[in-house]
């Protein structure tokens, strides 16, 4: 099972969130971005599944911030290609890493991850939990030619 959830911004980029194991909550689309604010993506861990909780349009060259909360009482992992390359910060009540060369970041039960980079290129990013191989879903980022 896809489970297809479509963003359009005003740039002309758009951002699906897509997986086998990956099922809607709530969408809550952000009717303009205006300036360099940050953009926001909510995804719950719950039932060693990845959650959509909130969503909106992304702007390629705008920061981004993508916040992870895990329901378990298991520990899980958020990796992706997404943020290889990239200055990359993630922090959790207990640790800040800020770089390049970060591959993902691990949540522990109960506990929520705030991660914060800005999308450089378009382009199809899967993300997964390294820890249960099943736990996956993908980022795509598109540019979409006006007319």
């Amino acid at each position: 099972m896809r489970i297809h959830i479509l963003f359009l911004c005003a740039s002309a980029v758009m951002m699906t969130l897509v997986g086998t194991t990956l099922a809607p909550i709530s969408t809550e689309a952000q009717s303009t971005i205006q300036g360099s604010r940050e953009q926001r993506i909510e995804i719950v861990i719950e039932d060693r599944t990845f959650f959509l909780a909130k969503g909106g349009p992304i702007q390629i060259g705008t920061p981004l911030e993508i916040v992870v909360e895990n329901h378990d009482n298991v520990r899980h992992g958020f990796a992706s290609s997404m943020l290889t390359g990239l200055l990359v910060s993630g922090e959790d009540d207990q640790i800040v890493t800020y770089g390049k060369g970060v591959e993902g970041f691990y949540v522990n039960p109960g506990k929520t991850l705030v991660i914060r980079f800005t999308t450089e290129r378009p382009g199809s990013f899967s993300f997964h939990c390294d820890i249960h191989e099943r736990m996956k879903g993908e980022l795509y980022v598109l540019e979409i030619p006006t007319a």
